[in-house]
């Protein structure tokens, strides 16, 4: 699996290299796309880190436990979960003013209520994560752009830009589920 990054990466990076375009937009965006398919693929080799495989066989993230929870019920698309997360990207861009690390969206304790929804209403990295984590787990996540928000800029109110082929990082803690039995 690992020989299979690492091919796709020389590609990507080949392809990149021999484009006869000279649009700076589209080299940037080049550049942000196999950096962060680098760094994703670097963490696939961090034995820290631990695969879960999208329900819907579109890819993988990878997450570690930052604190296990007690809680047994299992989350379901349908569940209603309370959470606590913190978004940050993984490489800077600087057509975007981004430097690794920046967060980009954040609910924290501090900023009070927890953020409440369905996972069938976030992107397919969370509801992955979701599906494996208990109220009281918190887990750190790397979610490729397949899993986020795809190949598109997207932009939230009150969020900053997330430029298409990202790879996030989100600290995610469960703090609440409800409607697990239906």
């Amino acid at each position: 699996m690992k020989k299979y990054g690492i091919y796709l990466m020389m590609i990507v990076t080949l392809f990149s290299v021999t484009s006869c375009g000279d649009d700076d937009d589209n080299n940037h965006q080049e550049e942000w796309m196999i950096t962060n398919l680098a760094a994703f693929n670097a963490i696939k080799t961090n034995p820290e880190y631990k695969e879960l495989v999208s329900p819907g066989n579109e890819g993988s993230i990878y997450y570690k436990v930052l604190e296990a929870g007690t809680g047994t019920d299992t989350i379901r698309y349908t569940s209603t979960v309370s959470c606590y997360y913190k978004g940050s990207f993984v490489a800077g861009y600087p057509e975007y003013d981004i430097e690794k690390g920046d967060v980009f969206d954040q609910r924290l304790f501090n900023d009070g209520s927890p953020y409440t929804f369905t996972p069938n209403s976030v992107i397919a990295g969370w509801k992955t994560a979701l599906q494996n984590m208990v109220k009281g787990d918190k887990w750190e996540i790397w979610v490729p752009y397949q899993l986020g928000y795809g190949r598109s800029d997207y932009e939230k109110s009150g969020a900053a830009v997330i430029p298409g082929y990202s790879t996030l990082v989100f600290e995610l803690e469960v703090v609440d589920v409800k409607g697990v039995d239906d």
